[in-house]
C-alpha cells in the first residue's frame, strides 16, 4: 500500500508543475513580458472550521483537522486554473454561531464550512447553504456509505459532503473496576452492552469502592456541551426520546424515570459533586487522571487510552444499548456572488474527485468506501465500530434547529441535577421548551432557492 506524502513534502501538483514548466519555457524564448494577459484579480474564498483534533494512520505529523483543510487549500491554489485565494479560519467548538452567522454579509462570511454536522445541518434552513447535486458526480456519491450520506441530506437534496464519521460509545477504567471487584464485567476486544439493573448495581459498587476523590461517571450540565450523550442516557429506560414528528416525548413514562435514575445518581454518590456546574471538559480531565470510571469516547480518541479501557454502549431500550454517529463534512455558502459559490463548488469537486485528499480521513471513519477499503485494516478498531453502527440512534430527530434545541436542554438537567425539579417536572420542562424551539425552527425553516 502506498500512502500519499506526508503534508509537509508534498510535491507541487501536475497540474501547478505544468504551469511553472510552461511560464519557464515562455522566459526562454524570449517572450517579452508586455505580451502576458493582464493578471485576473484572485477569487477570495473564506474557508472556516472549528479547531478539532484529528489523527491520519499514514501520517503523525497531523494533530488538527485544520493542517488537512489548510493542505487542501494550498494545492487548490496551485492547481486552479485561475488565480484564487483561499483563507482557512479557524474557530473555536462553541463559537460556531459567532463564526458563520455572525459572520454574514461581511467579508469573513464563510463560502466553505467543515464541521460537524449535527451543528451545522441548523445553517441548512437559513437558505444561504446551496445544495450540491451540481458537485456530485456518480463517482462521488457511490463513493460514500450510504448510512453517511444520508446523514446531510434534506428534503432530498445533498447540502452536505460526509469527509468522515466518529462514532460515541463509552469507555471504563479496567483498573477502577477491578478495584470495585467489577472483574466480571470487563470484556477486551467488544464493545459490551449492560442491561440497566446491571448498570445500576455497577454504580453503586464503584461509588462505594473507589477512593476518595474519584467518580464512577461523567455528568455534567454547564452548558450545551456534550449535552448529546447526557440525551443518550436519558434512553437508558426505554424512551424513544422523539416520537414520529421528531418532538421530544419525555414525559412518557420511560422519559421520567430515566430522568429519576439519573437524579438518584446524585445522591447514590454515581457523579463529581455538583456536576451541574462542569464542562464535559471537566470530566475527560478527571478521566484522563484516573479519577472517574466511566467517560465518553469515539473510535478516534480511544487511541489514547491505549489497553487501559474497556468499551461498552450507553445503555437503552435494545439488548445492544446505544451508541451515537455524527458525519463531519462540507457545506458550500452563498453569499450573494454568483462567482465564488462556482468556485467554492469546484473546491469541494478538487477534495472529493482528487482520492489523495479523502485518504486524510483516515484516522477516523472515512465516508469514502474506497478509503476504509484501503485503510480500515490500519484505523484502531475500525470493524468493531463498523459492527456496532446497528446501535446507533439519531439524537437529532432530524429537528431543523439542533443548536437553539442544544440551548435549553442543559438548563433542564441543570435544575435536575439541582434537585430544582422533579423528574416529572423536568420532563414536561424539556418537552415544552425543546418541542417549542422544534416548532420555531420549522416555521422559520427555508431552503436555499
Amino acid at each position: 500500500m502506498t500512502a500519499p506524502p506526508p503534508l509537509s513534502g508534498r510535491p507541487l501538483s501536475r497540474r501547478a508543475f505544468c504551469a511553472a514548466a510552461a511560464l519557464g519555457a515562455g522566459a526562454l524564448a524570449g517572450l517579452p513580458a508586455c505580451a502576458a494577459p493582464p493578471a485576473a484579480a484572485p477569487v477570495h474564498l473564506v474557508v472556516k472550521l472549528p479547531r478539532t483534533g484529528h489523527t491520519v494512520v499514514f501520517d503523525d505529523s497531523i494533530k488538527q483537522m485544520e493542517t488537512v483543510v489548510q493542505a487542501m487549500a494550498d494545492d487548490f491554489q496551485q492547481s486552479y486554473g485561475r488565480p484564487v485565494e483561499v483563507e482557512v479560519v479557524v474557530f473555536e467548538q462553541n463559537q460556531y454561531d459567532n463564526a458563520v452567522v455572525g459572520a454574514f454579509d461581511t467579508d469573513k462570511a464563510p463560502d466553505v464550512l467543515y464541521g460537524d454536522y449535527f451543528n451545522i445541518s441548523t445553517y441548512v434552513r437559513t437558505g444561504r447553504v446551496a445544495p450540491l447535486d451540481d458537485v456530485v458526480t456518480p463517482a462521488i456519491r457511490n463513493d460514500i456509505f450510504d448510512h453517511v450520506w444520508d446523514m446531510g441530506v434534506v428534503e432530498g437534496r445533498p447540502y452536505l459532503l460526509p469527509y468522515l464519521t466518529r462514532q460515541n460509545v463509552l469507555a471504563y477504567n479496567k483498573e477502577l473496576f477491578s478495584r470495585a471487584g467489577l472483574d466480571a464485567f470487563i470484556a477486551d476486544g467488544e464493545i459490551s452492552a449492560w442491561s440497566r439493573d446491571e448498570w445500576t448495581r455497577i454504580l453503586d459498587a464503584l461509588a462505594a469502592e473507589l477512593p476518595r476523590g474519584t467518580f464512577p461517571l461523567m455528568m455534567y450540565a454547564a452548558s450545551s456541551q456534550g449535552d448529546t450523550h447526557i440525551m443518550t442516557l436519558l434512553r437508558s429506560a426505554g424512551s424513544p426520546f422523539y416520537d414520529e414528528t421528531g418532538h421530544f416525548v419525555l414525559s412518557e413514562p420511560e422519559g421520567v424515570a430515566a430522568l429519576r435514575w439519573l437524579q438518584e445518581g446524585v445522591g447514590r454518590g454515581w457523579f463529581p459533586p455538583h456536576a451541574e456546574n462542569l464542562e464535559i471538559e471537566d470530566c475527560s480531565s478527571l478521566f484522563r487522571a484516573g479519577q472517574l470510571a466511566i467517560y465518553m469516547v469515539n473510535n478516534a480518541s480511544i487511541t489514547r487510552y491505549g489497553d487501559t479501557v474497556g468499551l461498552v454502549n450507553f445503555p437503552g431500550p435494545d439488548e445492544g444499548g446505544c451508541a451515537t454517529s455524527f458525519a463531519s463534512g462540507f457545506q458550500v455558502f452563498d453569499n450573494g456572488d454568483a462567482e465564488k459559490l462556482a468556485v467554492a463548488k469546484d473546491f469541494l469537486r478538487f477534495v472529493y474527485e482528487d482520492g489523495r485528499w479523502l485518504d486524510y480521513a483516515a484516522g477516523a471513519l472515512p465516508a469514502s468506501r474506497r478509503v476504509a477499503e484501503r485503510y480500515g485494516a490500519d484505523i484502531p478498531s475500525y470493524e468493531l465500530f463498523r459492527a456496532n453502527a446497528a446501535n446507533v440512534w439519531d439524537f437529532t430527530g432530524n429537528n431543523p434547529d439542533t443548536r437553539s434545541v442544544r440551548d435549553v436542554f442543559y438548563t433542564g438537567i441543570h435544575d435536575l441535577l439541582m434537585g430544582k425539579l422533579t423528574p416529572e417536572a423536568c420532563a414536561a420542562y424539556l418537552d415544552e421548551q425543546c418541542n417549542a424551539r422544534i416548532d420555531e425552527g420549522w416555521a422559520e425553516s427555508r431552503l436555499h432557492e
